[in-house]
C-alpha cells in the first residue's frame, strides 16, 4: 500500500511541472468571475464555461430560516414586511461539544476530549454504530446520513450541544450530495454537490412552526434537490447553520492521532506567540483583463480588515509569487493564510497581471505540503478558489487531466492535506468541494467565494472560535445573498469547530 501512495505522489509531483501547459484547460472550464453588484445579478450573468456544470440561477428569495448566533438558535422571519429575529433560549448544558466518529477511533479521540474538558468544554464522543444502534436516542432516518442528522438534533435538544465535529473521510463518515437538475439537450442532467451544511442545517421555519430540515421536502428520497423550472420540484433548504460544525477527514487511526496532537499542541502554545500575528496573503490576477487584479485586491481588503496582524504579501506585483516564497512564509508561521485565485483538488495557481490565461504563476501543489515543518506555527487557511476541498478526489480526476495512473486510488485533497500533514501545514482549512464562482469589482466583493471570504474575516471582530467564525460567515453571506445555495453548500470547514484561534492563555 505504501508504494502506491509513493508512486501517486511522484506522479502528482511530476505533473506539477506541466502547470503552464495543462492547467489552463482545467480552469477554463471551471471558473468565471462575474462583475455585477450584489442584488443586480441577471440570469444571463450566471453561466459556466463547460456543459458539465449546470445553468445555475440565483433564486430571488427572502432571508428566512432558523440559524445560530452567539451560541443561541435564532428564528429569522418577516412581519409586516420587516425582517425580525427571535432568539430561542436553551437551558440544557449537559454537553457543548459532540464528536461523531467510527467506533474504532473512539479511544484515539480521548486525548482531545480530555483537553477540551480541561478548558471547560463539556465533550461527548459517540461512535457511528452507537448512533445506528440507538444507544443514546431512538434511531430515526432512512439512510446513515439522515440517522446522523437526527442524532445531532436529539443531542441539541437533550444535551444542549452547540459544536459538532465529524471525524472521518467521506468513505468513513457519510457526506450528503445535494443534487442540481436541469434540462440538457437530450436528457435531464444532474450535478452532485458534496456538502456538510446538510448536518449543520437542522431546523427550518414552516409557517411559524420550527420543524426538522430534512432537505427532502418533496419526499422522493433525493436530498437537496435544486431543479430548473419544469424539471422537478426543488426541496426547501433552510441553509442557515444551527450548530457550529466541522470535519476532520481522517482516513485511519494514525492520522486521527496526528491531528489530535496538532490541535492540542496548537491550543497550548499559540497564545502570545510572535508568529501568530502574521497574516499570509497570496494572490495574483485571477482573471486577467477583467478590470481588477482580483487576488491582490481581495488580499488587500482582508489585510485592512485584520487589524493587529502584520500582512505578509506574496503577490505577482511584488515579484515574489512563487512556491519557494510560500514555503518560507509557511515555515515562519502565521495566524491566518488567505489565498485568492484558481484552485484544483491538488493545488492552486493564478495568473500574472494583465497576462494570459495560459500563463501560470504562484502554483503550489499537495506534494509541497509534505515538506512543511512548521508545527505548531499553524495558520487557519481560507482558500478562495475552486475544488480545493474535493473530498472525493480520486484516480479518475487525474485521468481526466491526461495523467495515466496504473491503479485505482483515493487521494487526500489539497485543503485537507494542510490539516493532516503531521509535521506542519495548517491547523484548519476552508475550501470548496466543487467549482466556485466569485463576484468582485472595483467596489469590492459582492457574492460568491470572494464575498464569503470577506464575511469570514469580518467575523474575527466578533469571535476567535473557529466554528463560530465559520457560522458567522455563513449567516452573513446568506443575509446578503439568500438565493445562492451553490456557494453556501460547497464551502466546508476542515477542522475542529471549538478551536481557540490563537490558543489559550
Amino acid at each position: 500500500m505504501k508504494w502506491k501512495v509513493l508512486v501517486t505522489f511522484l506522479i502528482l509531483l511530476s505533473y506539477s511541472t506541466l502547470a503552464g501547459s495543462n492547467f489552463s484547460k482545467k480552469n477554463a472550464i471551471e471558473e468565471k468571475m462575474f462583475n455585477a453588484p450584489r442584488g443586480s445579478i441577471k440570469e444571463k450573468d450566471i453561466h459556466w464555461l463547460s456543459p458539465e456544470h449546470p445553468p445555475w440561477k440565483m433564486k430571488i428569495v427572502r432571508e428566512e430560516g432558523v440559524g445560530i448566533e452567539d451560541g443561541k438558535r435564532v428564528i429569522i422571519y418577516y412581519e409586516n414586511g420587516e425582517l425580525k429575529k427571535k432568539y430561542m433560549e436553551n437551558s440544557i448544558d449537559t454537553y457543548e461539544f459532540l464528536i461523531i466518529t467510527p467506533d474504532e477511533w473512539i479511544s484515539a479521540l480521548q486525548p482531545l476530549k480530555e483537553h477540551k474538558e480541561a478548558h471547560g468544554i463539556k465533550t461527548m464522543v459517540v461512535g457511528l454504530n452507537e448512533i445506528y444502534g440507538g444507544k443514546y436516542f431512538a434511531t430515526q432516518g432512512r439512510d446513515d446520513a439522515e440517522k446522523i442528522k437526527y442524532f445531532i438534533k436529539d443531542a441539541i435538544e437533550q444535551w444542549g450541544v452547540k459544536y459538532v465535529l465529524l471525524v472521518g473521510s467521506i468513505y468513513k463518515m457519510p457526506m450528503r450530495n445535494a443534487v442540481y437538475k436541469w434540462r440538457g439537450s437530450y436528457k435531464i442532467e444532474k450535478f452532485l454537490m458534496p456538502t456538510d451544511l446538510y448536518y449543520a442545517d437542522i431546523y427550518r421555519n414552516e409557517n411559524g412552526k420550527i420543524v426538522f430540515s430534512s432537505w427532502d421536502t418533496n419526499g422522493n428520497g433525493i436530498y437537496g434537490e435544486d431543479c430548473e423550472e419544469g424539471v422537478g420540484e426543488s426541496d426547501i433548504i433552510d441553509l442557515h447553520p444551527d450548530v457550529y460544525l466541522g470535519r476532520i477527514a481522517r482516513e485511519n487511526k494514525r492520522v486521527v492521532k496526528n491531528v489530535v496532537r496538532k490541535i492540542i499542541d496548537y491550543e497550548n502554545s499559540a497564545y502570545d506567540s510572535n508568529w501568530f500575528n502574521r497574516l499570509i496573503l497570496v494572490g495574483g490576477d485571477t482573471f486577467p483583463g477583467w478590470g481588477v487584479v482580483e487576488g491582490e485586491f481581495m488580499n488587500e481588503i482582508v489585510a485592512e480588515m485584520m487589524k493587529g496582524f502584520e500582512p505578509y504579501k506574496i503577490w505577482y506585483s511584488l515579484g515574489n509569487l512563487n512556491a519557494m516564497e510560500i514555503e518560507k512564509a509557511m515555515e515562519k508561521g502565521g495566524g491566518f493564510l488567505y489565498y485568492s485565485g484558481h484552485g484544483f483538488p491538488y493545488g492552486w495557481g493564478t495568473h500574472p497581471i494583465n497576462g494570459s490565461d495560459e500563463e501560470w504563476v504562484g502554483s503550489y501543489f499537495t506534494p509541497y505540503i509534505m515538506a512543511l515543518f512548521n508545527n505548531p506555527r499553524l495558520p487557519v487557511i481560507f482558500l478562495d478558489a475552486c475544488s480545493t476541498a474535493k473530498l472525493d478526489f480520486n484516480t479518475s480526476d487525474l485521468e481526466e487531466e491526461g495523467i495515466p495512473v496504473p491503479f485505482d486510488a483515493k487521494f487526500p485533497c489539497f485543503a485537507w492535506y494542510f490539516v493532516r500533514q503531521p509535521t506542519g501545514g495548517g491547523i484548519a482549512s476552508i475550501g470548496s468541494t466543487r467549482v466556485a464562482f466569485t463576484g468582485v469589482n472595483e467596489s469590492g466583493p459582492h457574492w460568491g467565494a470572494g464575498y464569503l471570504a470577506y464575511q469570514f474575516f469580518k467575523a474575527w471582530e466578533k469571535t476567535n472560535v473557529l466554528g463560530e467564525m465559520f457560522a458567522e460567515m455563513q449567516m452573513g453571506y446568506i443575509a446578503g445573498n439568500p438565493g445562492d445555495n451553490w456557494t453556501m453548500e460547497e464551502f466546508i470547514l476542515l477542522g475542529d469547530p471549538t478551536l481557540r484561534i490563537g490558543g489559550y492563555e
